[in-house]
């Protein structure tokens, strides 16, 4: 494929192919770019064709298995070092109007016009890969623009990046105002429209494997199949460990009854008899009471919590949202967030989502992002024989979840402290297609499953892929269930079981986490451990992981108490912990 044809796929609306070469533009319009120079000019649009170059022709193990026109070492790091100073100068000339822009030996502009020119426009990329100063250009290009949005701790190591994104941000919504049709996705750091896919930040490399995913440390793309967000919770705590990291996980329904599974009747289909589709229902609502008791517990136990857990299908919509306003009435902005499946009905089908609130950027408020499930469960004859079933569904026939399947989404969550939260919703954990893909590319360091399933043991399937997920790309991975269903989990032999969690970490076996009673939920406790993480081109960086401290067991001790008083008794509980920015 020609070079310039990667260049159009992105940027259609510029014309690349009368380029000549590179000049310095001396206004910062991103997104407006009306010409190429001015496209060249936000780092990240370079990053998103050479990104596209390297992934085509799977050129990027030549970092660490050298040919005759490429060697990687210590030297083209150094080279990078010099790129990066570029670009700091040139954004804080652009940006902030600040000094004048240096660029020692014309080091940028010579690599950016070693590879943007008019005779590689028309060249097949993969004759490009095997030229000296092509490659070498590319690499050096990609790598400096990476090291540039380097973080620490959630903030940019170099000041001119973060000017400029602020910068960014304001024209973004400018431009948008002005062009209403234009799909402004901040998350999104190049000038691309986002339906071609979006350079986005990245947080864990993995550290075994040669894939495109090892080649970078900060910067990644996303595919188009996707719709990826990332939102940023700032609640601050000021307690002792910062990075401490609680979280408490509910395992609602405790009793997962029959007639929560019903045959749909609303479905008009043109299958085969054999298949047929189910609703999943539940008739019981979680009580406020419960909640605030196991709330009260947590903060006994561990004077913070960071997040609440429920499982796959665990809260009706009106429900979530009573809990998330309780939460912020009680905690105001320092509200912990709140994940958990969710439930209801859209016309003639189920909804069956995970759904995150948390307290958003402006603390004024709980943000609620919703991530719909991808996949429909199907339940067979083993398996309505394991869950003990088949009275309520044939087992004869095999039985789809009647919900509907919607584009494939995904989010992240950002805390103050460095937790990259990534929820999933059952078989996403699994199936190796654009989700899955997609988590390893931004490398979240906790992944959080919800999941409506047996056991929570590792030989089964989620210990399998939670596994693959610790060790590529680093990720820590809690599996939760509902206790209703493990206890329900007897039709192939088994004892009824408690073991409504997995835990997995990098490096480490994957652990079993059990409830005492059938009406206990689990507080589990982690900590932020940095380590450093190796790419391709020799780099290092430290990057936070989480490492799990203990786990334990709570029970309902103050379900008899009415909200006011548990309201009161948490209120009280803060107040004196000190554990809380007020």
């Amino acid at each position: 494929m020609e070079f310039k044809r990667f260049i159009e796929n992105y940027f259609p609306n510029v014309n690349a192919g009368s380029h000549i070469e590179y000049d310095y533009v001396r206004d910062f319009i991103s997104p407006d770019n009306q010409s190429f120079s001015q496209v060249l000019s936000w780092p990240p649009n370079i990053f998103l064709i050479l990104h596209s170059v390297i992934d085509y022709t799977d050129k990027y193990r030549l970092l660490v298995s050298p040919q005759s026109h490429i060697n990687w070492g210590l030297e083209s790091n150094l080279v990078c070092d010099e790129l990066v100073k570029s670009w700091k100068s040139y954004l804080d000339n652009t940006v902030s109007s600040k000094g004048s822009f240096i660029d020692v030996d014309f080091i940028l502009k010579n690599h950016i016009n070693s590879i943007f020119n008019q005779r590689n426009m028309h060249k097949c990329v993969y004759d490009l890969m095997n030229e000296n100063v092509f490659c070498e250009s590319l690499f050096s290009l990609l790598i400096s623009i990476d090291k540039l949005f380097s973080k620490f701790s959630g903030t940019y190591l170099h000041d001119e990046i973060y000017a400029a994104m602020i910068a960014r941000d304001i024209n973004y919504k400018i431009y948008a105002n002005d062009n209403p049709s234009f799909d402004s996705s901040l998350t999104n750091l190049s000038d691309n429209d986002p339906k071609y896919g979006i350079i986005t930040r990245k947080f864990n490399t993995p550290q075994s494997g040669l894939t495109i995913n090892n080649l970078t440390q900060n910067l990644t793309f996303i595919r188009p199949a996707v719709k990826y967000t990332h939102h940023i919770n700032k609640v601050e705590k000021s307690t002792y460990s910062k990075s401490s990291f609680n979280i408490l996980m509910i395992p609602w329904p405790f009793d997962v009854k029959d007639e929560y599974f019903t045959a749909s009747k609303n479905i008009k289909n043109h299958m085969d008899e054999y298949f047929d589709f189910f609703d999943y229902h539940p008739k019981d609502d979680f009580e406020e009471s419960h909640f605030l008791s196991f709330l009260l517990s947590a903060i006994k136990r561990v004077g913070v919590i960071d997040l609440i857990v429920f499982p796959e299908c665990s809260l009706s919509e009106i429900q979530f949202k009573k809990l998330t306003k309780l939460l912020y009435e009680i905690f105001d902005k320092d509200a912990p967030s709140l994940l958990s499946g969710v439930y209801g009905t859209d016309g003639i089908n189920g909804k069956n989502a995970a759904v995150l609130g948390f307290v958003d950027e402006d603390l004024l408020s709980f943000n609620t992002i919703v991530q719909e499930k991808h996949h429909r469960w199907f339940l067979d004859r083993n398996q309505l024989r394991n869950y003990n079933l088949s009275a309520s569904l044939n087992p004869g026939k095999k039985w789809w979840e009647n919900i509907s399947v919607g584009r494939r989404n995904l989010t992240t969550l950002e805390t103050a402290e460095g937790v990259i939260l990534c929820p999933l919703v059952c078989e996403d954990l699994a199936r190796q297609e654009p989700v899955a893909q997609a988590v390893r590319a931004i490398g979240p360091n906790l992944v959080i499953s919800l999941l409506l399933d047996g056991p929570q043991i590792a030989p089964r399937w989620p210990g399998k892929y939670a596994a693959v997920l610790s060790d590529d790309p680093g990720c820590s991975v809690l599996s939760v269930t509902a206790l209703g269903m493990t206890l329900r989990a007897t039709g192939l032999g088994h004892a009824p079981s408690k073991d409504v969690a997995l835990w997995s970490e990098p490096g480490k076996p994957s652990e079993t986490l059990q409830v005492s009673s059938t009406s206990g939920a689990l507080v589990i406790e982690l900590d932020l451990e940095t380590t450093n993480m190796w790419s391709l081109d020799g780099r290092n960086e430290i990057k936070p992981i989480l490492r799990k401290k203990m786990h334990t067991t709570l029970e309902l001790e103050f379900k008899n108490r009415s909200i006011r008083n548990l309201k009161r008794m948490i209120t009280t509980a803060l107040e004196a912990g000190g554990n809380y920015v007020r």
